[in-house]
Order: structure tokens, then C-alpha cells, then sequence
């Protein structure tokens, strides 16, 4: 192989910021060889919960990469991954616009065709089942609804969907005609090209059936759908943005309902700032997601943070084992700082951890690093840092309103001032001064210091404490940046 790494090189490769990176044949680091599951959220998903909620970074794409490559490689499982440009490419072959306001029947439709899809995959588990190709037939004239993780849109199929009868067309003849041969009742008077939403009733029946007789096929077969990526497109400015996503959660938690008993489950990943907005913005979100969705929260032990000690110190034994042919490489392997030491500049994300070390696979270093050597790696860490504060602040602020939040930022590591004192500050910008702070602590880029001299991060708030859940407005604590603000904010902004 002409393209292949030498062994005894002191490159240090620890992983990939994008876990679709460290998912195929060609990867430097595979998923498959580092990946655990550390927070046990697969455990977890084999209750009624379904939405993993954490923020970015947080591992939520490495999981859905994970299962999906897991059970494709099972011959009694089948997973897909739908992402913002599956939606995007469903609403172009439905002669929708981007953006347009879906209700719960769009994703409905979305997550059934996908589902049958995967189902008709494992024909011999329904060979009871009577023209069984009709089924499939069904699904090849209305292929709009179906293989949308591809990126791209064929011109053959832009075509077939803006000649059906309506935008919304559907050929129903061969699902009503598989339904009639296998004794299912379909709704009366359907016309043939239906739309999307008339439709559903018979779809779910089939899809019943179909589940029905996988489960009592006595195989354990299990069929998964992932929705990841949402944050893509999404903005709190746009209303329609909201409401979208609103109906993807109410969609899916019905779905789960009626088919969970079956081994079917559809997960939703989801940006905790997107849940926060939503909860405030739907009441009854609360209880959703308190009942439904499994936080990613790398720091419920306390500083130590052993699974996330885990998690980087997979990457370091897998990568010295194929750099330097070491067996048991660990932290101190790699360094002479303490874990607890580069955890702190971090915002405890698994991501983090491979950001900072990035700059180990690009030129040769000497190991254990020096505390100093460690020490400078801060600086590019805090330039990833600086384009992960402007991509998370994205979809909630504009340009203006960013550079204006910058400053306030800059205030505070400056002047270290209190609540009371940065809000005028903010404010003047045109911002909500408190929404802002409140937000800001909750993405941790800001903490309190109370008047004992002790300082609170909200990553680092353990369900124990009685302090540091929230921001206090009234009892106007003084405010300081995050670490990683401190020592580079000047360098970097």
C-alpha cells in the first residue's frame, strides 16, 4: 500500500473532530476501534427514551455512527441516519420550499417510508406475506420518500416528483393493492394519488403488520432511525425553524409509542441550547424531555471526570500501540500535566480533548510532554474555540449582536465586574442583557465567583449542589470567563 503510516513515527493521532471522519474503511482513527459506550446511553435507549440530548461535542454523532455501522454490520438489524439535508432534499422531491412550516404528518411520512424501507430489506422474515413485491413497487414510484441520506438530487427524480398529480401526489396503487391481498382494510375512498397525509392510516397499518411479523419471527430483529444534524439551517428567529423541530419531537414520540414494542426505535439528537430554547418556548417540553430524553454529561463524578479519562486515554493506548508499538500507553504517557489540569481548560467534551491534542499528528514531539509543551497547546486549542463559540452562537444571534457579546466577554475577563454591572452593557447593544448572561453561564462561557472567593461553572455543577444550576441576577455575583477566554481571549479576538 503506497499510502500507509510508518511505525516509530512520534506523530500522535488521537481522532477526528468529526465522527463521520472516524467512520469509514480510510480513517486514521475508526470509531469501531476507541468507541464505548461510556454514559451507557445505549442501556438507556432501550427504555421509552429517545432524544439524546448534549451540546456540541458532546459525543451525539459518534453514538449515532456507532449504532448505525453496529447494526449494518448485524444481518438482523438495519439503521439509517437522517440528517438536515435528508429533509431538505425530502421537501425539493415534494415540491416544497426550504423552510417551509411542517407539521407532524411531514415527518410521519418521513420516518414510515424510511422504516418500510429498511423492512423490505429482510424479505425471507415475510414470506407469509402475499405480492410482496407491490410493497417494494410502492416504495420505487414514490422514491422521493426514500434513500434521502444521499446528497444529492438526480434530475430523474425531480422530474418523476413534479409530474405527479400534485405536489404531494402519491401512486397508491400498489400499497392498496398489497393491503387487499394480505386482508388489510384500507381507507375508504382513497384516490390513487393521494397526498402524504391521507395516506398515513394505511401506511401505518403496513408497517404494523410488517413489524409484527419480524418480531414474531423470533430473530431479534431491530430497526433504528436516527435524526442527527437538526441544528443545521436551524434558526431562533424564524419561527417556522421552531415549530419544525417541535413537530419532529410530538412525530416521533407517537411513532415510538405505537412501535417500540417491536424493537423499533427512532432517536432524535439534539443541542441542549436548542432544548433550553424550546422548553421556553412550549411549555409542556419540559416534562417531554424530562421523561424522554438522556442528557450527555460528561462530569457527573466530579473533577476526576473518569469516563471522559476513559475516553481519551482509548485514543491515546490505540495510538501509541500503532505509532510507537507501545501496549500501555495511558495519560501519563503522553504527559506530565495532570488530566485534571487540561480538563480545566476544557469544556468537558470529548471533542475538546482531541481539539487540543490535534496539533500531536501534524509535527513530532518528544513523550511525556512537558507540562510547558502542554501548556502552549492552549493557544490553538483557544483559535478551535474561538470558531466553536461562533458556530454554537449562530443560530441565536446575528453577526452584530456576536461582536457585541465579544466585548461584554472581554469586559468581564478585563474587569472581572458583577451582574449588576455588565447588564447596562449589554443592554445598550440592543441584547436582553439578562437572556444573554443566563445564556452565557449555561454554555459556560462565563461563571460566578461568590463572596467566599469560590467560582462555579455550570459544566461543572454536580445534581448535589445547591449553588451553581443557574445564574443569580439578585444576589449581583461577580463574573469571570472561562479559562480558555483568559488565557487566549487577546491572542484569539
Amino acid at each position: 500500500m503506497f499510502f500507509k503510516k510508518s511505525k516509530g513515527s512520534n506523530r500522535i493521532d488521537l481522532g477526528v473532530l468529526e465522527a463521520e471522519g472516524e467512520s469509514n474503511s480510510t480513517s486514521s482513527v475508526k470509531l469501531s476501534d476507541v468507541f464505548f459506550d461510556d454514559l451507557a446511553v445505549i442501556e438507556q435507549l432501550s427504555s421509552q427514551k429517545f432524544v439524546v440530548v448534549g451540546r456540541k461535542g458532546a459525543g451525539k454523532s459518534a453514538l449515532a455512527n456507532y449504532i448505525h455501522s453496529t447494526m449494518e454490520n448485524s444481518p438482523t438489524d438495519e439503521c439509517r441516519i437522517i440528517k438536515h439535508d435528508s429533509i431538505e432534499r425530502e421537501l425539493k422531491l415534494q415540491g416544497l420550499d426550504s423552510g417551509s412550516v411542517l407539521g407532524l404528518d411531514f415527518y410521519k411520512w418521513l420516518v414510515m417510508v424510511n422504516l418500510i424501507d429498511l423492512l423490505v430489506a429482510h424479505e425471507l422474515v415475510f414470506e407469509d406475506l402475499k405480492s410482496f413485491d407491490k410493497l417494494k413497487e410502492f416504495l420505487e414510484v414514490n422514491r422521493g420518500g426514500i434513500k434521502i441520506t444521499e446528497q444529492k438530487i438526480t434530475n430523474t427524480e425531480l422530474t418523476h416528483s413534479n409530474n405527479r398529480e400534485s405536489s404531494f401526489g402519491v401512486d397508491a396503487k400498489p400499497l392498496k393493492s398489497f393491503m387487499k391481498v394480505n386482508g388489510m382494510t384500507t381507507v375508504k375512498n382513497l384516490k390513487n394519488s393521494p397526498t402524504i397525509y391521507e395516506i398515513l392510516s394505511d401506511l401505518e397499518k403496513v408497517i404494523g403488520k410488517l413489524l409484527a411479523c419480524a418480531y414474531n419471527s423470533n430473530n431479534n430483529n431491530t430497526y433504528c432511525l436516527v435524526f442527527d444534524d437538526l441544528d443545521i439551517g436551524f434558526q431562533v428567529s424564524k419561527q417556522e425553524s421552531v415549530d419544525n423541530l417541535i413537530s419532529l419531537l410530538r412525530s416521533t414520540k407517537e411513532i415510538n409509542a405505537s412501535w417500540n414494542r417491536f424493537n423499533f426505535k427512532c432517536i432524535v439528537l439534539l443541542r441542549d441550547d436548542v432544548e433550553r430554547l424550546l422548553v421556553s418556548r412550549e411549555s409542556d417540553l419540559n416534562k417531554y424531555f424530562g421523561s424522554y430524553s438522556i442528557p450527555l454529561n460528561w462530569y457527573t463524578q466530579g473533577e476526576e471526570a473518569p469516563e471522559l479519562k476513559s475516553f481519551i486515554e482509548r485514543r491515546i493506548s490505540r495510538a501509541f500501540k500503532e505509532a510507537q508499538d507501545i501496549d500501555t500507553a495511558n495519560w501519563v504517557t503522553l504527559t506530565n500535566s495532570s488530566f485534571k489540569e487540561v480538563l480545566d481548560r476544557t469544556f468537558c467534551r470529548p471533542r475538546d480533548f482531541i481539539a487540543y491534542f490535534s496539533p500531536l499528528s501534524e509535527r513530532e514531539y518528544s513523550y511525556p510532554l512537558t507540562k510547558e509543551e502542554t501548556d502552549k497547546l492552549a493557544v490553538k486549542f483557544g483559535s478551535y474555540i474561538k470558531e466553536e463559540f461562533n458556530s454554537e452562537l449562530s443560530s441565536f444571534y446575528s453577526d452584530k449582536e456576536r461582536d457585541a457579546i465579544l466585548n461584554a466577554l472581554n469586559t468581564i475577563l478585563t474587569t472581572e465586574p458583577t451582574v449588576g454591572e455588565i447588564i447596562p452593557k449589554l443592554n445598550a447593544a440592543n441584547l436582553d442583557g439578562e437572556k444573554v448572561l443566563g445564556d452565557l453561564y449555561d454554555r459556560s462561557f462565563i461563571g460566578m465567583r461568590n463572596d467566599k472567593g469560590h467560582v462555579f461553572f455550570k459544566y461543572k455543577s454536580l445534581a448535589h449542589h445547591t449553588f451553581g444550576h443557574k445564574i443569580r441576577f439578585a444576589e449581583d455575583q461577580k463574573l469571570l470567563v472561562h479559562y480558555i477566554f483568559e488565557k487566549v481571549f487577546r491572542e484569539v479576538y
